[in-house]
């Protein structure tokens, strides 16, 4: 009974480590050295603790007992990194985490099945429940997704659900244990302090990594914009330059027109001539044809909601990136029209903005009506009306967020009836 009680943890740890190794492999892509050689170092960590665990294990010194077990977790660990030339923290991590979970588990069947076949019983849960996941994995086809999730997440993160683990271990361990004032006396207080520090910074993780993910959404969203602006500067440019490369055949037929004192047709043809030159109809000229190209753009999407863009002043070209004048300018006039489609009325209404810089700073402020109450949740905080509050209502937190990066103020007042945000920054010296 003894051998075959043995024989059964030996194949069921064999099968055990297989499942992992092959976990390691699928979660993050390491090659093992040789499939022959994986078998051996297998082999060689399975039968000392097997022997153990069945034999002589319990009726050794308890310090003892723990150095053995110390001994044979280390040993796993080895094996783990030798199997794939590396050692790798993913590795410690991902070991660390089946370890606390082995732990939990094995208290938990201790108290419903005998301490003869808890090990065999243990093991063949691990087992099944490895090889789950590693076939929902590749039954799914998202291997390389789970690689990239891994590879993303912050190493805080790990920390952190390794040490949840672990208090929920030593949870299972005290209600499982005889001598509960034990655990009452020295892990419970422990236990729940690391308990809730976790949680907390759990969260806050939680909400940093929300807070990029639409900081991320928001910003390519701008890039998106920025290259349809760059589409427009290159069309005007390449319209241009078909109409200058028929300019001479134009001059002639202009001559022809004239010489035979066909000044009617000679001026309907220099109209003609005028309306093939998109660059006669841009409607702004800022001194930077980028954000003439994003004010051409805003003011189209002005008009579907029955509102007029006007626009005066200037706007740099050195001292402040083109990507950051988009995220002021195109955020706060986004916003403005946002703002103006709320009318249900047939009023046309006007956005205003106006730009100029000197002595090394640049002004733009950008006023539009309200038509309904714009709430605060902070100084210079917008509370957002949309639906989806988490991926909105961050464009004046950027617009903020650019002019600090100039050492400069964005102020936002809702006075008689307009909102109003007035932007100030320092340009920097090229």
């Amino acid at each position: 009974m003894l051998i075959l009680r043995i024989g059964l943890n030996f194949v069921s740890y064999f099968f055990v480590e297989a499942i992992i190794i092959q976990l390691i492999h699928t979660l993050l892509g390491y090659k093992v050295i040789n499939k022959w050689l994986t078998i051996f170092f297998i082999m060689i960590t399975a039968v000392p603790i097997v022997c153990l665990e069945n034999h002589i294990l319990g009726s050794m010194p308890g310090w003892l007992k723990e150095f053995i077990q110390d001994y044979y977790l280390i040993c796993r660990l080895i094996l783990y990194c030798v199997v794939f030339k590396t050692f790798s923290i993913k590795i410690l991590y991902i070991f660390g985490l089946i370890v606390t979970i082995n732990q939990i588990c094995s208290n938990l069947i201790r108290t419903i099945c005998d301490e003869k076949i808890v090990n065999i019983v243990l093991y063949f849960s691990e087992i099944i429940i490895l090889e789950v996941i590693v076939f929902y994995m590749k039954k799914k086809n998202k291997v390389e997704i789970y690689r990239q999730v891994i590879a993303s997440l912050p190493k805080k993160l790990y920390i952190l659900i390794l040490i949840m683990l672990l208090i929920a271990a030593i949870f299972v361990m005290g209600s499982t244990m005889e001598k509960h004032e034990i655990y009452e006396k020295y892990l419970l207080l422990p236990s729940m302090i690391g308990l809730v520090i976790s949680t907390i910074a759990i969260i806050k993780i939680g909400i940093s990594e929300t807070e990029k993910k639409s900081a991320v959404d928001l910003l390519s969203k701008q890039v998106e914009s920025q290259i349809g602006y760059y589409e427009k500067i290159n069309k005007i440019y390449g319209e241009f330059r078909s109409f200058r490369h028929d300019y001479k055949n134009h001059v002639l037929c202009l001559r022809g027109l004239i010489a035979a004192d066909k000044k009617e047709e000679a001026l309907e043809y220099m109209n003609t001539m005028q309306d093939m030159s998109s660059v006669g109809k841009n409607k702004y000229h800022t001194g930077n044809v980028i954000i003439d190209a994003l004010l051409d753009d805003k003011s189209e999407k002005a008009e579907k909601v029955n509102t007029k863009l006007e626009f005066n002043g200037i706007v740099p070209t050195s001292g402040i990136s083109n990507a950051d004048l988009c995220v002021i300018m195109a955020n706060a006039i986004d916003n403005a029209i946002e703002a103006c489609s709320k009318d249900e009325s047939e009023k046309e209404k006007t956005i205003k903005a106006d730009a100029d810089f000197k002595q090394g700073y640049f002004f733009f402020k950008a006023s539009n009506p309200m038509f309904e109450e714009v709430k605060f949740k902070g100084k210079n905080k917008v509370a957002t009306s949309k639906s989806d509050k988490e991926h909105h209502g961050f464009g004046v937190a950027n617009i903020v967020r650019t002019a600090e990066k100039y050492d400069g103020t964005a102020e936002i007042s809702t006075d008689n009836n307009e909102f109003t945000i007035d932007v100030q920054l320092l340009l920097k010296q090229a």
